[in-house]
């Protein structure tokens, strides 16, 4: 695939925002900003009903896509944030019609999707936003586009199958030799509904769940590569750590034990030579999930192989904590993922924290403290992978206090001055994403973006 960039700038109101683009292209692959229901021509949300919102919202996107010579078509993958979570079987049924009025080929193949409830989003009028990724032809050798219809109960997940008002999603799209999953939990496959409050044993349906999609992509879970953990339900289980700047996350080491013995038992090839194979980390801690007797979802993204796709190649960078690397070990569960991994000219990601890579500490309860050193690290995480900062494709910048949204962006501005002039004029595409917790109870921001290797 020729890989090369190219970005779409972003206007609101008739400001060309400094820090988001609307959308960069990296060959065949599109990754868009989140839009919300603001119509960007006035920089304004026009209507307090959600289905206008919603409408709105997709004209964004669609709008987007068709600047960058794609089309609404062309979506193969949503992240929906919605502000209210009892809004989904509305957004199921105003996206089944708008698909059908403009995009009637996501209808019968939908993109994969995972949907979770934040609040408040962007812009506080705003009850939904949407993150999407997209190609820009169907068509591209190199970079051909495959989904795989997900099934509930023997049941294709598509309209006319389900109602209107029902999730309609495909559970994996191959593109190229990626592979992006919809989010899985822990519904029961045969039944579509969550049969157990038990956290352990939500996660192994899920991870039961995504084996399964691999497989029926030709993949197999040996080829994860970024894993979104969506948690919730957390609230009485974040407590401060005694030493300065650690934490401790009771809910989040159940959830590394539980993923870790699942890798134990059904791929331990990601665990060999420790932590060459293991997959990059994020974690999103929501309000609630579309199904509210949800723990956690799962959202997976994957290689179709690791070995036989020209171009496609996949490497791994571990992680480095106090010098050290991460070690194997399940009594260490904090400690075992990849800092970045490549694919192809792809860098992906984990969520860089505000944390010292020297001490493996928060050192600072300051924003402004930890928001540089988040920087720093992503930095570092860009040119560990043989990249620079000035290739930033796309960030989600993880947030717990709305207010400190400005803040961020004019720090990132500034940084973006010193450390990666050409990212000034040619920004990457970008989410903020308000969570009310991040990793670490110490934590103010985190930092989850794609990378780009530029050609030589």
């Amino acid at each position: 695939m020729d890989w090369k960039l190219k970005t779409y700038p972003l206007y609101d109101a008739g400001v060309r925002q400094s820090c988001v683009s609307k959308a960069v292209a990296v060959g065949n692959i599109l990754f868009l900003s989140s839009f919300d229901g603001r119509n960007l021509e006035t920089g304004k949300v026009p209507s307090k009903k959600f289905e206008e919102q919603l409408v709105v919202c997709l004209d964004n996107i669609k709008a987007a896509l068709e600047e960058a010579g794609s089309s609404l078509n062309h979506l193969i993958k949503n992240t929906i944030f919605l502000k209210n979570i009892e809004d989904c079987p509305s957004m199921w049924k105003t996206m089944l019609k708008y698909f059908q009025n403009n995009a009637p080929r996501l209808v019968e193949e939908p993109p994969a999707a995972t949907v979770c409830q934040i609040s408040p989003l962007v812009k506080p009028e705003s009850l939904i936003e949407i993150d999407s990724i997209a190609v820009i032809s169907m068509n591209d050798p190199d970079c051909q586009v495959k989904k795989y219809p997900m099934y509930y109960g023997g049941v294709k997940q598509v309209y006319p199958n389900v109602k209107p008002g029902k999730p309609f999603l495909s559970e994996s799209v191959a593109m190229g030799n990626l592979l992006l999953l919809s989010g899985m939990g822990g519904e029961n496959p045969e039944t579509g509904k969550i049969e157990t409050d038990d956290f352990e044993q939500q996660m192994d349906i899920a991870w039961d769940k995504i084996k399964k999609a691999m497989s029926n992509a030709g993949s197999s879970l040996n080829n994860v590569i970024k894993t979104f953990h969506f948690q919730t339900r957390l609230e009485d289980l974040l407590i401060e750590g005694k030493d300065k700047g650690a934490a401790y996350n009771p809910i989040s080491d159940r959830l590394w034990h539980s993923e870790l013995w699942y890798y134990e038992k059904n791929c331990p090839w990601l665990l060999d030579d420790f932590p060459a194979h293991m997959p990059t980390s994020t974690f999103m801690k929501v309000l609630s999930l579309e199904d509210p007797k949800a723990s956690v979802v799962v959202d997976i993204t994957g290689v179709v192989s690791r070995f036989d796709r020209p171009g496609w190649e996949v490497k791994h960078y571990p992680s480095y904590i106090s010098k050290r690397g991460f070690p194997r070990g399940i009594a260490d569960v904090i400690k075992y993922y990849s800092n970045t991994i490549l694919v192809g000219k792809l860098i992906f990601i984990s969520g860089q924290p505000g944390w010292d890579l020297t001490t493996g500490r928060i050192e600072s309860k300051k924003f402004e403290d930890q928001m540089t050193v988040a920087l720093d690290n992503l930095k570092y995480a860009m040119e560990q992978s043989g990249s620079s900062l000035e290739y930033l494709v796309k960030t989600n910048m993880l947030l717990i206090k709305p207010e400190r949204n400005s803040k961020m962006r004019k720090m990132e501005l500034e940084y973006y001055k010193k450390c990666a002039p050409r990212l000034v004029n040619e920004p990457p595409a970008s989410s903020c994403i308000q969570l009310y917790n991040l990793y670490s109870p110490m934590a103010l921001v985190e930092l989850d973006a794609v990378g780009y290797i530029p050609n030589p």
